[in-house]
């Protein structure tokens, strides 16, 4: 039997505790009747928290808690959910920490899904090996933790004792995947079609939206942001854009970069992409129609670099995120 704590942090999402409990749950009764484990629940989840203390989900719930850290138990793996909000007093939370630290080095396997990637990484565990979070707090993630080796694009990096998910919903990738390695393949299949939870998400880039920077201050580049916005289908150059900004090219090259992170034409092409996406997902124009209104003229060529962003076809990134209703 594997005892796993789902660890109660303030402001988690209450989900990504329940949901694993529950995936683990059904995962033991199934594992029974298929005699893989017969007499004994293949796991065994509890949701642990500091003593004390009242722990509260980022809606307002209130965490009932099954057991505390003073209880000294060593589980066999540790789950740290999806948090919301502010991270910085749940990481200087030593307390969780020091807890999250110890059952790693008892021979935990310390899991995250989302945000928290941040509690096992302050541990200092992740230190020069690879790790995932949610695609939005890559960059904060890359600061903070300069010595993991942080793969922003996957949905799932395991480490052997140490397993990081990305997205908020990778709660239930992360409670399969455990299924998988702890119990069988066959017992997650099972899991997969009763569930209805989705094995084959392995990249976190289609979900990834653009993020444009607007506030670094500098007014010259936000007008040539406002002028790329306007008409992202159409090219600028260089000189055009800094005769616009009244600056000398280099000058506006140097700005555009240190105020966005991307020069113009990569900033361009982002906005590009980020059209396209948006016109697959609301419209019933065709790919080619599309690569036009995306100011690319080859299709063929539009479809690598879509997919190159993506990791998927412009047609199969349309099929899983078109937002109009289905026809039944």
């Amino acid at each position: 039997m594997f005892n796993v704590a789902l660890l109660a942090v303030q402001n988690c999402m209450y989900s990504s505790l329940t949901g694993p409990f529950d995936v683990f749950s059904v995962a033991a009764g199934q594992a029974e009747q298929l005699a893989e484990q017969p007499g004994s629940p293949l796991f065994h989840p509890i949701i642990v928290g500091p003593d004390g203390r009242e722990i509260r989900a980022f809606n307002g719930m209130p965490i009932p808690l099954g057991a505390t850290f003073a209880a000294a138990t060593v589980y066999d793996i540790v789950l740290v959910p999806v948090i919301f909000g502010d991270l910085a007093a749940i990481l200087a939370d030593r307390e969780t920490i020091n807890w999250l630290d110890h059952q790693g080095r008892m021979g935990a396997c310390l899991c995250s899904a989302c945000a928290g990637s941040f509690l096992i990484a302050e541990t200092g565990r992740l230190n020069g090996r690879t790790a995932t979070t949610h695609w939005n707090l890559a960059d904060s993630f890359a600061k903070r933790f300069p010595q993991v080796i942080l793969k922003r694009e996957k949905m799932l990096v395991d480490e052997g004792d140490c397993i990081t998910a990305g997205g908020v919903s990778a709660y239930l990738d992360l409670a399969l995947y455990l299924t998988a390695r702890f119990g069988s393949p066959e017992l997650a299949a099972l899991l997969s079609k009763m569930l209805l939870i989705d094995p084959a998400r392995r990249l976190q880039s289609p979900y990834q939206a653009s993020v444009f920077n607007k506030k670094h201050g500098d007014q010259a580049v936000l007008h040539i942001q406002n002028r790329l916005e306007e008409d992202p289908g159409r090219l600028q150059g260089i000189a055009d854009l800094a005769k616009k900004a009244g600056l000398g090219e280099r000058t506006l090259m140097r700005r555009f970069k240190k105020a966005t992170g991307d020069s113009p034409l990569e900033y361009l092409q982002r906005l590009r992409i980020e059209t396209a996406r948006k016109l697959l997902e609301t419209s019933i124009e065709s790919v080619e129609e599309i690569t036009v209104r995306a100011g690319y003229a080859d299709v063929s060529s539009f479809r690598k670099l879509f997919k190159r962003h993506t990791g998927l076809s412009p047609s199969a990134y349309r099929k899983r995120f078109a937002c109009r209703l289905p026809m039944f």
